[in-house]
This record gives structure tokens, sequence and C-alpha cells, in this order.
């Protein structure tokens, strides 16, 4: 069950046009949801704006009309002072209360909707000095027992509350303060956000089937025209590898032939034929290695088996023994007596023979590469830990992204010098990949690089 996952996983991980369309409706629906936050903010900052505003305004009108009925008639009363209550008007089918304050902030007169409030409204108002025409807005708690009235079906109310002075013959009498029950209205506007959110979320779902499905179609002709692409390099590569084959060993023969041996120039032009169809017939290897990596059954080219490693390590460093006395490069090893694991044999020599002659590629003559094996534990299990470091040339910190991207050279002149065509590392990334492994590199320019890969073994 577990290699099943981890083939699933890695199927999922190599599949670019899935990460391409991941990537493409996290776009889309981001910009939806972004639009319709927006709107939403929008559209609930304008309602809310509009009926504040519109509550505000009543209130004024409520205050400014309350405060001249009562100055009205403290102007006829003999003594302003005093008002009574009978003289009054009663409460509008807006107002929720009002009261008239004297100087010492004693309750001279008022009424409100109903008596159990006042204790409440009259607290919170001894708090409060008003500034002209301030308005705010008054939250209270009513006692248990103010349940009982079908009035109000909360014990918390929100009051928007406007305060005047009442001034008559040029004496200031008291403040009035006029108020209007917004509970409704806070609680309206509540249950408005959280269906707006609720919407938001509905819709964002929407969203992100939506671009899941726009970016599917729009991934189609790319997918299409990229399969044929990797269909003709897998055949192309295939096709070559006969007629290379057939040119080198005729190489073979015509470099035997007893009239050309004693032909200077003709010894010279085959051997670089020679060369030169090594290099082809590489390169074609290469590409046909991609090609493959890239269909949908790469990883079931991956044959897990027990093996000693070992011994393949040391054939590898005899085969590049040559190479790297040609540039009197040291080639040092280390490792124990066995290293026995499960894995591809061939997949990991050819990973090991990619960054072994990586690694002498770069390094200038008389430099060092190290080849470094060994099996840690990790949570319980086996890690083959392959460590290549030389004293090359280095890679800068901005190319070392980018050095397993196929075709991609850093320094281009460079590497046509040391016959390099970019593809070793992508081929040693997927073999790591392969393996549910991974591949760090660590590297200063002009002073080498390290290559340290970690496998589960």
């Amino acid at each position: 069950m577990k290699n099943k996952f981890m083939t699933f996983l890695l199927k999922n991980k190599q599949d670019m046009f899935r990460l391409t369309q991941l990537r493409l409706t996290a776009l889309y629906s981001g910009m939806m949801m972004i639009f319709l936050t927006v709107f939403i903010m929008i559209v609930y900052s304008l309602l809310y704006i509009i009926i504040t505003n519109d509550q505000e305004r009543r209130i004024n009108s409520l205050a400014d009309q309350e405060r001249k009925a009562i100055e009205d008639i403290l102007v006829q009363q003999t003594f302003p002072n005093f008002i009574d209550n009978q003289n009054v008007i009663f409460l509008s089918e807006d107002q929720f209360f009002f009261y008239v304050v004297n100087p010492r902030r004693e309750l001279i007169m008022g009424d409100e909707v109903n008596r159990g409030v006042r204790p409440a409204l009259l607290a919170a108002l001894q708090e409060w000095t008003p500034d002209e025409k301030e308005l705010k807005y008054i939250d209270i708690s009513l006692p248990s027992r103010q349940h009982e009235f079908s009035r109000f079906r909360s014990l918390d109310l929100r009051i928007l509350a406007a305060a005047r002075p009442i001034i008559v013959h040029n004496q200031f009498v008291g403040v009035l303060y006029v108020g209007m029950d917004t509970t409704t209205f806070s609680r309206l506007f509540k249950w408005l956000w959280m269906v707006l959110i609720g919407l938001a979320v509905l819709f964002i779902g929407v969203a992100v089937l939506l671009s899941h499905f726009m970016s599917k179609r729009a991934l189609v002709p790319i997918q299409e025209a990229y399969n044929r692409q990797r269909e003709f390099v897998a055949n192309a590569s295939h096709e070559l590898r006969t007629p290379l084959s057939v040119i080198f060993s005729s190489v073979e023969a015509l470099e035997m032939d007893d009239e050309l041996k004693t032909s200077e120039f003709s010894q010279k032009v085959l051997h670089r034929l020679r060369d030169e169809v090594k290099r082809m017939t590489k390169l074609i290897n290469d590409l046909l290695t991609l090609a493959r990596s890239d269909s949908e059954h790469a990883f079931l080219e991956i044959v897990k088996e027990p093996f000693d490693f070992r011994p393949h390590a040391e054939r590898t460093i005899q085969l590049l023994q040559e190479l790297a006395d040609k540039k009197d490069i040291h080639l040092y090893f280390a490792s124990p007596e066995s290293i026995v694991g499960r894995g591809d044999a061939d997949k990991l020599t050819q990973l090991l023979y990619i960054l072994l002659d990586n690694a002498i590629k770069y390094t200038p003559n008389g430099g060092h590469v190290s080849l470094s094996l060994r099996v840690e534990l990790y949570k319980q299990q086996r890690i083959l830990v392959i460590s290549v470091k030389d004293t090359g040339i280095g890679i800068s910190q901005e190319e070392i992204g980018r050095i397993f991207d196929r075709f991609y050279r850093a320094d281009k002149a460079r590497t046509r010098q040391h016959g390099g065509h970019g593809l070793g590392l992508s081929i040693a990334k997927w073999i790591v990949d392969a393996h549910q492994g991974t591949i760090h590199v660590q590297s200063e320019v002009g002073k080498g690089t390290e290559f340290i890969v970690r496998i589960p073994f």
C-alpha cells in the first residue's frame, strides 16, 4: 500500500501539466475571490452608510423638533426652570425615549417606550458629555425580567442618541436627550454580513470549480502539442540510434584499414568523427531517457531490487579515471565495505556517473573530486547518502535553482568547451525523484560544489 501511495505521489509530482493547471486554477480563482470580496465590501459599505445616514438624519430631526417644542412651552411658563410633564408632546413613532436633564445631571422630565429601561438609559447617559449636535450609539443590557415585554426580543439593545441644549431667555435650562432604537438594524447587518460571507464561500467554491474547468480546457491544445513533440523526440531518438551505431562501427573499421593507418590526416579525421559520433550517441540516449521519463508510465521503469552499491561505484570511478588523469584530477572514494539496499542499480549508477562526470568536467587541472557513500537511519528508515564534492568553478546562488532545468547551461561558452548539453542534471533529478529521494546543492563560486543525494534505501 505504501509503495502504491508513493508511486501515486511521484506520478503527480512529475506531471507538470497538473501542476500548471493547479497554478492556473489558483490564479483564476484568486482573481475571482478578490473581485467577489471587493464587491461584497462595497455593497455592505454602501448599505451601511445609506441606512446609517438615514437614521442619523431622522434622529437629528426628532431632536430639533423636540427641543423646539420644549422651548416653546418653557417660554410661556412663569418659571422656566420647572417643566410640567403634562405639557410636553408624546413620543413619536420613531422615538424610543427623550429625557431632559438639568445642569446638576438630575432628570427633570422624560418619557420612554417602557419604564423598565429608564435606569439603564440614565446610567449610560450619565457617562456622556455631549458636544453640540453630537450623536452616540449606546449599548444597554436589560434585566432578565424585562424579557417579558413583547417589544424587546433581545436583552441587548443598541440605541442611537442625540443631545440638544435647552436655552430659554438666554438661560441654560438643561440638556435634551433623544434616542431611537437601532437594535433591529444592527442585528440585520450582522445577519447580512453572515449571509454575505456564506454566499462568498459558496461562490468561491463555484469559482474554484469553474477555474479548474477553464484551466483544464486551456491546457488541452498545449498538452496535445507537447505529447506530439515528446513522441517525436522519443521516436526520432530511437530511430537515430541504429544509424549512429552503424556509423560508429564503420569508423572503427576504417581506423583499422592499413592504407588509412599510414595517413596522419585520415587518422585525425577518423578520430574526430568517432568522437562526434560518441557525442551524438550520448545526446540521443539522454533525449531518449528524458522522453521516457515524461511518459505516464515512467515510474514503471524503476526496478527496485536488492544489490550492493559499492561495486557499482567502484566501476564508475574506474570508467572516469582516464578522464580525470587527462586533467591531473585526483579522485577520492570513501565508502563502507558494502552498501546493500533496494533500488534500481542501473539508474543509480547512471546518477553517480552524471554527478562525477560533471564534477570532473568543471574542475580545473590539478583539482580534487571526492565521492562519499554512507547509509544513515532516519525515522526507522535506511537512507543512502551520496556526496560528490569538487574544487571546481562553482555555481552562483542565482543559478542553483535552475541547473536541473533541461538544456540550461550557466556558462554556455564554457559548457560548449566541455561538451555538455544541459541534460545530465535533468536526468539525475528524475532518477532521484523516481526513488522518492532528494538532491541538494552547496556551492561557492571559485571554490567548488557539492551535490548531496538522499534516497530511501
